[in-house]
């Protein structure tokens, strides 16, 4: 594929999707007109670098009832946000068409999700290293990257599979972090965005489990023996279960004050 770089006036684009939809080119803001506009950015820029099909942002805009005019509509938008870009001194090869879809280019062009992606990738390297402070430090910086939800001001239905497996994606990430920082004997430091993820994600029992850990390195017994008996009414409510057997073990373990719960 030929790629046009522009003259050495054009900025390099920047666009933001861990939080509500952003556009930048160089350091300026950038308006995307038109919420179809903005659904097909989006759509682009949850697949950095990588050519996006016709048919996939079809999906995305109008989910199974696309209208017969959708190609046609499709175009234009592209056409539209290549006008935004350009008009704003972009490069004009930032948005890239080919014979079966268009793409962001990986040269021209930085999406977070990349950033943050590469980061948490480091932070593995980093724990596989036996470097668990500096995998610490890669990770925390990659949350910094989150401004909210992802894509918080797009509502299309076409994405919705998409920003789900973003958010378990993250809450992947944000899970190994406070692991490594139990590992690390940061059990007091984690206690309070334990609460809040336990709060927001009700049903994870791995996040409960850790805030029950935290808790009782804490010197918090009671506490901790508490979480457990508020998760177990939980699942018992909400999907009729008990919960699993590493949690039920941790309980036990916590009733009997376990040495082996300490961190070494």
């Amino acid at each position: 594929m030929r790629v046009q770089v522009g003259d050495g006036s054009s900025r390099p684009v920047q666009v933001g999707i861990l939080g509500p939809l952003e556009l930048r080119v160089g350091r300026a803001p950038v308006t995307v007109p038109g919420r179809r506009q903005r659904g097909l950015l989006a759509a682009l820029a949850l697949q950095p670098g990588r050519i996006v099909a016709t048919d996939h942002l079809i999906r995305a805009v109008w989910d199974d009832r696309p209208p017969r005019t959708a190609t046609g509509q499709v175009q234009t938008g592209i056409w539209m946000l290549r006008s935004t870009l350009t008009g704003a001194g972009s490069p004009t090869g930032a948005l890239q068409s080919c014979s079966t879809g268009y793409r962001l280019s990986g040269e021209l062009c930085t999406v977070d999700i990349s950033t943050y992606r590469a980061r948490v990738a480091a932070a593995r390297d980093m724990d596989r290293w036996h470097r668990p402070d500096e995998a610490v430090r890669l990770l925390r910086s990659a949350h910094e990257l989150w401004r909210g939800p992802a894509l918080l001001d797009i509502t299309y239905q076409g994405l919705h599979n998409a920003l789900i497996r973003l958010e378990e994606e993250h809450i992947a990430a944000v899970h190994f972090r406070v692991t490594l920082e139990l590992r690390l004997g940061r059990h007091d430091e984690v206690i309070p965005e334990l609460y809040e993820l336990v709060e927001q994600f009700p049903l994870r029992e791995s996040l409960h489990r850790d805030l029950m850990l935290a808790l009782y390195r804490s010197g918090r017994q009671a506490d901790a023996l508490g979480v457990f008996r508020r998760v177990r009414r939980i699942l018992a409510e909400e999907l009729g279960i008990d919960p699993g057997p590493s949690l039920r073990k941790l309980a036990q373990a916590i009733l009997r004050q376990d040495s082996a719960l300490m961190p070494t």
